[in-house]
Formats: structure tokens, sequence, C-alpha cells
């Protein structure tokens, strides 16, 4: 389950209160949703300073708040960085105050640097909160995400930019509804669009990285020893499947906030996610009662859901298409 931002600072204070925080936090969500903004309000609330309000990550660094990200022209976290963590965790403390380590984007952590991590992850020293931040868990190794509690932020309501393929897919929505394409055809269809443009997602995201490949390749084959690009080959094999997923989950997303402005207009609310679709929610608004829609909307979900395991994708967009719109 998603939360907004100002519910997961209220859990997290809730946590805080009964004495029940856990020792690792992995806080994801998509770009906006306000991650780094929540690890600083959690750093405050259990090491309140009198003084509230930073507005970066940057500016708790201390002597008992460390905040490593990529680094180097390669966008990695290094083993050397988890390091320092680990020497900068085990270091004492004033009395009273509890240690923190923020891994930012951890997914640009290699396994080299993952499996480094999970001894601190295993046996975190006294008094200290680990916090990992991304957009993207799923490359995360499963070891690591067993030993989390997961934060999932919602991205905050309002106006979104879309991407191309975003605007492609909704202007097809548009046109279902306005259309009136009813039936199990017309949710056939809708479900072939979807698929196509998730086609030409991962063909993209795949050509990209084989660039990206090509040109390390070319940079390092004659300075490295060993099987250093094989494992790289891996991560970008890795890479291009979790920005896949990442891109088919934020269509998704787009999917919700097109039958939740349906729901938003029956109850007249006047701020919608899509408003340059209102037209063909509006007119989802006027064709359905308030339990339709919901049922849709929990169609929806569940085809989210069902995507989020091994299922073959291809036969839960169809099951979910036509529960949806069908």
């Amino acid at each position: 389950m998603s939360f907004c931002y100002d519910k997961a600072v209220d859990l997290i204070g809730l946590a805080k209160e009964n004495e029940r925080l856990a020792h690792a936090y992995l806080v994801t969500g998509p770009i906006g949703s306000g991650k780094e903004a929540l690890a600083i309000k959690m750093i405050e609330m259990v090491n309140p300073s009198g003084e509230t309000g930073a507005s970066s990550l940057e500016d708790l660094k201390s002597s008992t708040t460390t905040v490593i990200g990529p680094e180097s022209k390669s966008r990695r976290i290094t083993v050397a960085a988890i390091r320092s963590v680990e020497h900068t965790l085990q270091m004492a403390a004033p009395k009273g105050v509890t240690k923190f380590a923020v891994v930012k984007d951890a997914d640009r952590m290699g396994p080299e640097a993952e499996n480094a991590f999970l001894k601190t992850l295993e046996e975190p020293p006294a008094f200290c909160r680990l916090l990992l931040l991304t957009a993207r868990p799923e490359m995360l190794l499963d070891t690591i995400l067993s030993r989390c509690v997961q934060i999932k932020l919602a991205r905050e309501p309002g106006p979104v930019d879309l991407s191309p393929s975003a605007s492609d897919f909704l202007a097809t929505l548009k046109k279902h509804a306005v259309e009136q394409q009813t039936g199990v055809s017309g949710a056939l269809g809708l479900m072939a669009s979807f698929a196509a443009i998730l086609k030409e997602e991962k063909a993209t995201i795949a050509k990209r990285n084989e660039e990206a490949m090509k040109a390390e390749v070319a940079h390092y084959r004659k300075t490295t020893e060993g099987d250093y690009l094989k494992r790289r080959e891996e991560y970008y094999k890795a890479l291009t499947e979790a920005e896949y997923l990442q891109q088919r989950n934020l269509l998704i997303d787009y999917l919700m906030m097109w039958f939740g402005d349906a729901l938003r207009i029956q109850h007249g609310v006047r701020h919608l996610d899509l408003p340059d679709y209102e037209q063909g929610t509006r007119l989802l608004a006027d064709s359905l009662s308030i339990d339709e829609l919901s049922q849709r909307v929990r169609a929806v979900e569940t085809l989210r859901d069902n995507l989020n395991t091994n299922v073959f994708e291809a036969l839960a967009l169809e099951v979910g298409f036509i529960r949806a719109f069908g």
C-alpha cells in the first residue's frame, strides 16, 4: 500500500511514540513523492535539535548522520562508501542521540556494495537507524528488501508532467471514453494499445543501455582484468528490466489517476490529476455509478498487484483490462 507524505509522517511518529521504530527503512516512490523529505523528518523527529526545516539531507550531515549516494562518472555507490558508513556507525555518539545512515538512490549499489551493506543490516550497531531511498526497489537484492521495513510513498496529488508514452496512452483512454467503446472488444483494444506502448518503451530503454555498455567496453576493455565487464553486462541487463518495470508501473499509476479523476468529479472535487483529459474522465463519471467506478479502481489495483508477481504479463493485462473496461 502506498501512502501520501503526510500519512507516512504520521505513521513514523506513531511508531516513535510507541518505541517501535525499526532499525532499517526502505523508502520508495516516484520522483517528487517526498522520499528525502521523509528521511529529513524522521531524523529531526528522532534527534530533535531545536532547529527544524532542513532543506536537504546534506544540511543534516554530521558526526552522527551520514549521507551517501552515487558518485564518480559511473554514478555508482561504491564499496568504499559503504565501508565509510560502517565506520561512522561504529563510532560512539552522545548520550540520547541516534546515529543515522542514509543511502540515496540505493538502487545504484552494485552486488559488491549491497553484500557489504548486508552485514550492517544483519548486525546493526546499537542506537542507529538505516534509511535507504530509491525509486527502483526492484534493483535491490531480495536479502536487503527482506531486512527493511518498506514505506511506499505515493506521488503528491495535483497535475502531473506527462511523458510521451503516458500522453499517448491517455489520449487512447480519452478516445475510448468519447467514442463509448464498451464491452470486451473495447477493453482488448485498450490493452493492445497499452502493450504496444510498453513494447516501444522497452526497446528504447534497451537501446539506451546497450549504447552505455558499448561505451564502457570501449573505455575499459584494455584497462580492466577479470570479469568486470561481464558483471557490467549483467548490471545493464538488470537495469533494463528495472527501468521497464518502472515505466510499466508508471502507466498503471496513470490508469489509477484516470479513474481517480472520475471519482473526484463525482464528488465535486475541483483539483484533478489529469486536467487536460477532463472530457474523458467526466464522461466516465457521468456514465458509471460510484460503486461501478470503485470496482474498476479495484480491478486496476489487482492488475498492479498481479504484475508485481511472476504472472505471465500478457495474460495479466488481458484479464485486468477486461475487468476494468469490459
